[in-house]
């Protein structure tokens, strides 16, 4: 069976219909109504539209973006600003954005049977720029990613993904934070959740950078159970634990799967900012555009975590 295809105009529309709901919603009437902003201008659903259809384009550029619609799709953004204003109103926007994200992961977290617990780098500057490029990005710390085998500055994007392909909660910390230290906060929020919700925390899995008895004793206080990976070097003691392993395995191919769509689709591992505001707007522009395209398949019948077909 075919997947629905959505043209770019249509896809605009969506995109802006679920934006502008959720920006009613969540929006206090002092950002609705703020001054400085004039009648005639783009509204803030319009600007946070073209930052989705821009991210989930893999459109690192700003600049060759606002070209793209002032030549291709004025007809749907008539009172299109300047580049440079463009620019400030989607950072002015990112708390707006954080909180859009934060409805639509407490929507799909309904869904979640288990959730999945993993992180990926976010490189701010390669080896010869870190000095240069910690002055104006301070927060970015030297970090070690196993799988590439290599050293980064940067951060690190820490990531709650539900059995499904949906983001369910995340964290941002500097690169020399520990993967068990920001574990340990994301089970608590998860276990405070299930709590005021009168359930059970989910099931989460996590890889063997989370092994270790006591963080799965902390969450399991708390009701939920964690299952880790255990390392390679040490020895299946039975046919049936090498079986387990494959099955844990084979369950966390999802979140793989999730973090190298962010990587190859959305660039997150990259986000060309010069600012440490720079880097959590495009993150959490980067997260919104993969859950508005993941909620955007859902209605329209499409497989949820189909985002490159859906942003082509």
């Amino acid at each position: 069976m075919t997947e629905p295809t959505v043209s770019t105009e249509d896809l605009f529309l969506i995109l802006y219909c679920i934006v502008d709901d959720l920006y009613q919603d969540i929006a206090p009437e002092a950002i609705r109504f703020r001054n400085g902003t004039d009648p005639m201008d783009m509204t803030d659903p319009e600007i946070i539209t073209l930052s989705i259809m821009q991210e989930g384009r893999s459109n690192d550029s700003e600049l060759s973006f606002h070209r793209r619609v002032e030549v291709d799709y004025l007809h749907l953004f008539p009172d299109l600003i300047s580049r440079s204003r463009y620019h400030r109103r989607r950072k002015d926007l990112m708390g707006i954005q954080r909180e859009m994200l934060r409805v639509l992961m407490e929507q799909v977290r309904a869904l979640a049977a288990y959730l999945l617990l993993d992180s990926a780098p976010i490189t701010t500057a390669k080896s010869p720029r870190w000095k240069s490029a910690q002055m104006s990005i301070w927060a970015a710390q030297a970090g070690f990613c196993p799988s590439k085998r290599q050293f980064f500055l940067g951060f690190r994007l820490h990531l709650l993904v539900s059995n499904q392909g949906a983001i369910c909660d995340f964290v941002l910390s500097p690169a020399d934070v520990g993967e068990r230290r920001v574990a340990e906060h994301l089970l608590a929020k998860e276990a405070a959740r299930a709590a005021r919700h009168s359930g059970q925390a989910c099931p989460v899995l996590a890889d063997k950078g989370y092994c270790g008895p006591w963080l799965a004793r902390l969450f399991g206080k708390h009701g939920g159970r964690l299952w880790f990976a255990l390392r390679r070097t040490q020895v299946p003691s039975s046919q049936e634990e090498a079986a387990l392993r494959a099955w844990h395995r084979g369950l966390r191919a999802r979140i793989e799967s999730v973090f190298a769509s962010l990587e190859d689709q959305f660039t997150m591992e990259t986000t060309r900012a010069r600012s440490l505001w720079g880097v959590m707007t495009r993150v959490v522009a980067k997260l919104l555009a993969y859950m508005v395209g993941f909620v955007a398949n859902l209605a329209l019948g499409r497989p949820a975590t189909a985002l490159k077909s859906l942003y082509r």
